[in-house]
């Protein structure tokens, strides 16, 4: 089996990525939905607008919460565990699973203003959209979230030493 080595630089500067990428990509499907697709505008006031709205405000709620519970349970597992390697793919696990709950309530929300056209669902895809952002990865953060040991924190100061080991997929 292939194994695919990486530094903390590597490591960190992909994690950034990725929430990177989650961010644009409800960013960028937001302003398309409201500036490019123009969302459906000769609806007349219903009751399925206030049922959207609704609906998008409590999958955003359950959505966060679960992130955070979720997130909280794997940090444990990650806690647990005796390799760095192990506890920096544990975490990487557990942090984009916490990106992805809150990107895709945001990315619902967007929807749903596309099939109503109210505004009110834009502004409760910002506040999805403000959680992610606020979640963005950061040193200080991870080295908390963690508890590294003395001698864990110098292999992450350290360029040459590669922390994270993953498995290499096959290229046909």
């Amino acid at each position: 089996m292939l194994i695919t080595q990486q530094n903390f630089k590597q490591y960190f500067s992909i994690l950034r990525l990725l929430h990177l990428a989650m961010t644009a990509a409800v960013v960028v499907f937001g302003f398309v939905a409201h500036f490019v697709l123009i969302p459906v505008q000769d609806l007349k006031p219903n009751d399925y607008a206030a049922l959207f709205v609704n609906i998008a405000a409590v999958y955003l709620a359950i959505a966060v919460a679960l992130s955070y519970w979720l997130f909280g349970v794997r940090l444990n597992v990650a806690k647990q565990q005796t390799s760095l390697s192990d506890k920096l793919n544990t975490y990487r696990a557990a942090t984009i699973l916490r990106f992805a709950l809150i990107e895709g309530a945001a990315l619902l929300t967007v929807v749903f203003y596309l099939l109503t056209g109210n505004l009110v669902l834009l502004g409760i895809a910002g506040i999805g959209l403000v959680v992610l952002l606020l979640h963005h990865p950061n040193l200080v953060k991870l080295k908390m979230d963690l508890d590294l040991s003395p001698a864990d924190l110098a292999r992450l100061e350290d360029d040459a030493d590669m922390v994270v080991q993953l498995p290499r997929l096959r290229r046909f």
